[in-house]
């Protein structure tokens, strides 16, 4: 029986080779803040409200002007199709189907002109390539299927290293392609057989930009006159002048503890960066998020939503488009319970004085 995340979670190894559950399971290096992720939301208790009328919940709100259902979000995830062979289209489908925002990796096994078409609230997950032709051509392909913004990734100027890829030799399947490399100089470098350890790391040599500053925010949003949230923020310093440069938001994350080990928990900065930023700032976060719990206390603290990432692999790969759907509505149905035992009938109610710091 599958009642929660977790039940998911555990029936997720042994549905995969070692290297592919390797490669979406793992953390880099020492895995500290990909398990500080998780435990620093037992850090903080809440203080319940009663005798409020919680006879009707709504979790309705609206980012970047599109109304959603609930404030849960679906991350940007690679290569979704060694989780369930339908990967990023089951994914949007079930995004639309539960009226809520997807965000659709540069990485994936299904481009932007096969998810484009199945849902009208997608964003799109940008890493910013060396060739800056090729990404300039990936934003005008977002804007002519619709997307309704660019999150512009900043943690990856290099990949970290994962030692269990490395251990594990990864490799994407070689039947599987990268939708949004088809065709181009890019195709085939994660296949790159001379290298001993994980191809991921070809993507740093070959994809990701380490000159990048805070300018090209300004230059995405010229080519795609769309709206750009930044993604992998963590110090409101960061924020704010990520704001100043023109962004429209900031998605607080330390890319799942994939990235730099022993970075700061994402729950820890929401609060400070919101103080920085002010209120009006769109702020989303993600990290850890497994309960409706969580999803209070993030927005407590400041968040206006969250994403999920790894959950939406654990659904995809138990029963595609029904196991996502399935992920955000237990996730949901945990948020609306915790709604009512803390005496907040719609999201604006969720306020800072329903949770505490444990000393």
């Amino acid at each position: 029986m599958i009642i929660n995340l977790f039940d998911l979670e555990k029936k997720f190894p042994k549905n995969l080779t070692k290297d592919i559950e390797g490669y979406y399971s793992s953390g880099a290096r020492d895995e500290i803040t990909l398990k500080r992720n998780r435990d620093v939301f037992n850090n903080w208790e809440i203080l319940p409200k009663f005798l409020r009328d919680v006879s009707k919940i709504d979790t309705t709100i609206s980012i970047l002007d599109e109304k959603i259902e609930s404030p849960i979000l679906l991350a940007p995830v690679a290569m979704q199709q060694m989780a369930h062979k339908d990967g990023e289209i089951a994914t949007a489908k079930a995004a639309k189907k539960f009226n809520t925002i997807m965000t659709h990796s540069t990485i994936a096994n299904y481009g932007i002109d096969q998810v484009g078409p199945l849902h009208d609230k997608l964003f799109f997950q940008l890493y910013f390539s060396k060739d800056r032709e090729f990404t300039k051509q990936m934003l005008l392909n977002c804007k002519k299927n619709s997307y309704k913004a660019i999150v512009f990734t900043v943690d990856a100027p290099r990949l970290g290293t994962r030692e269990a890829d490395e251990r594990n030799s990864f490799k994407m399947p070689k039947e599987l392609k990268l939708g949004n490399f088809l065709g181009t100089k890019f195709e085939n470098f994660e296949k790159i057989e001379t290298y001993e350890g994980s191809s991921m790391a070809a993507h740093s040599d070959h994809l990701f930009d380490p000159s990048l500053t805070f300018d090209a925010i300004g230059w995405i949003k010229e080519i795609s006159e769309l709206p750009v949230l930044v993604k992998g923020i963590l110090r409101p310093d960061d924020a704010q002048k990520a704001i100043s440069y023109g962004a429209d938001g900031i998605i607080i994350s330390n890319h799942g503890g994939r990235q730099l080990d022993t970075a700061v928990p994402t729950l820890k900065q929401i609060e400070p960066i919101r103080n920085q930023v002010g209120k009006d700032a769109t702020l989303i976060v993600d990290g850890g998020i497994r309960r409706g719990t969580d999803i209070l206390k993030c927005i407590a603290l400041g968040a206006d939503a969250v994403q999920v990432g790894r959950p939406l692999l654990w659904g995809l790969n138990h029963d595609g488009q029904k196991g996502v759907e399935l992920v955000l509505d237990l996730l949901n149905k945990e948020l609306i319970e915790t709604m009512i035992l803390t005496g907040c009938k719609n999201i604006g109610e969720i306020s800072r004085d329903l949770v505490l710091f444990n000393e």
